[in-house]
């Protein structure tokens, strides 16, 4: 059978209805298959931005120590393999084709038997379990999808760690209206007699994952109140982090990663590896040697000097944020800004664009549909992009808008990508193509 047919053939939520959340469904479906879950260990990433970096730091950090590890991570980049890799290495089409043909057999029966279809996520994390069981890891990353509580991930019943990178209003349809309501859905992955470590800083937030930890009879870790310094001193062609724990003098880490941002991510990571060092030992070597050597695709991902071409996955408002506070704090490093930009039709893009007039950013916009079902349409994503007076051009596709950007950017100039993995991955495969080689690449 065709893996990739079947995937891409399963509804996004499992019912025409629309989202039903719950855990029934990959219960019953996991039962089947023999609970393949149940055996692995697992550290367990929930917040609404930073998840994906925080588990990108942490496997490499137990893959060069030693360790056989696993990876479960979404949305993919180039290709759906990514999202399931062991040792760093994506799962193989031809196991992917067997599991998937087991799963689907389990997935037909629990429908025949009650009604009930799983969703794509559910059946993809079921593969994922299924995989890492058949290759027997020594620690699993493993990432959540949307929210925590009810997300297919929180299935397994006692991690090594919970960790909750950070809260900002997101998918408020499912995951409530507020701060705290949000924070309540994240920290659902907190399980009994365990331990949670978060990045969050908001009061109101920190209470909701504080108080479940307490109902949880769980060990509370909170990087605000151990780190007096979680800094970045890089720009958006270096990166230095700095860390001071309470009481202890300033470590520096030379990181791969670019961003501010990633150094919360980065203090997740090593607090949790500090956490965990009885059970899996790593040496400060291979913890350099690991955050210097770190491939995160389409995460503020530089792939050209001159022009400066940067891909980011921005999506929401935080994640803008993010990176636009980058950008604005490294404009002695490029000249004019080009950015080539399409969103999905579900995000805030009037809180997005706000974020470029906060940081007095006037960048010129080209404008696309990406080829994803949920793209906002060309018109409505014009309409707001003209009604904040941004300078914007029109174009077909994300291919057209890409070249175009090349085209009219000065070497000393500054391009991005951003709004969705969609729209990154479109220009990324342009400005990877042959026709931008005349461009130094990196």
């Amino acid at each position: 059978m065709d893996p990739f047919k079947y995937i891409n053939s399963l509804s996004m939520f499992g019912t025409e209805a629309g989202y039903k959340p719950g855990l029934e469904r990959i219960r019953k479906l996991l039962k089947y298959l023999g609970n393949p879950q149940r055996d692995l260990d697992v550290i367990h990433i929930a917040g609404t931005n930073g998840k994906g970096s925080t588990a990108a730091i942490l496997e490499r950090i137990y893959r060069e120590a030693g360790y056989k590890t696993a990876l479960y991570s979404s949305p993919h980049f180039f290709h759906f393999n990514e999202r399931i890799k062991i040792n760093g290495r994506s799962c193989s089409t031809y196991e992917l084709e067997e599991i998937t043909a087991e799963v689907k057999f389990a997935a037909e029966k629990l429908k025949e038997q009650t009604g009930v279809e799983a969703s794509f996520f559910e059946i993809v994390t079921v593969i994922a379990f299924k995989y890492f069981k058949q290759h027997d890891p020594e620690i699993v990353i493993l990432e959540t999808g949307l929210g925590g509580r009810l997300d297919a991930t929180n299935i397994v019943k006692k991690p090594l760690l919970s960790l909750i990178t950070n809260i900002s209003l997101e998918h408020r349809e499912f995951l409530g209206d507020t701060i705290a309501e949000i924070a309540t859905e994240k920290a659902g992955i907190i399980k009994e007699n365990s331990k949670v470590i978060t990045a969050v800083e908001q009061i109101e937030a920190l209470s909701v994952i504080q108080n479940k930890a307490q109902a949880k009879n769980s060990k509370f870790i909170a990087l605000s109140k151990e780190y007096d310094l979680i800094k970045s001193s890089g720009n958006l062609r270096d990166n230095i982090i700095h860390l001071k724990r309470k009481e202890q003098s300033i470590a520096e880490y030379r990181l791969s990663l670019l961003g501010e941002h990633q150094a919360v991510n980065t203090a997740l990571a090593l607090r949790s590896v500090e956490e965990l060092s009885d059970s899996y030992q790593v040496n400060k070597n291979e913890i350099r040697r690991a955050l210097a050597d770190i491939y995160w695709p389409g995460r503020m991902e530089k792939i050209y000097e001159n022009p400066l071409i940067i891909l980011d996955g921005a999506h929401n408002p935080a994640a803008f944020r993010e990176l636009l506070k980058n950008i604005n704090n490294s404009k002695s490093e490029y000249k004019d800004l080009h950015f080539v930009f399409s969103v999905l039709k579900d995000k805030d893009l009037a809180a997005i664009l706000t974020e470029f007039i906060n940081y007095n950013l006037s960048p010129k916009f080209y404008l696309a549909e990406n080829n994803s079902f949920r793209t906002i349409k060309i018109e409505d994503l014009a309409v707001q992009v003209k009604s904040k007076k941004f300078e914007y051009q029109i174009y077909n596709n994300l291919s057209d808008a890409s070249l175009a950007a090349f085209e009219n950017a000065d070497k000393a100039d500054l391009i991005v990508a951003a709004g969705s993995f969609n729209t990154v991955f479109e220009a990324g495969v342009e400005f990877m193509s042959n026709n931008i080689r005349g461009g130094e690449n990196e």
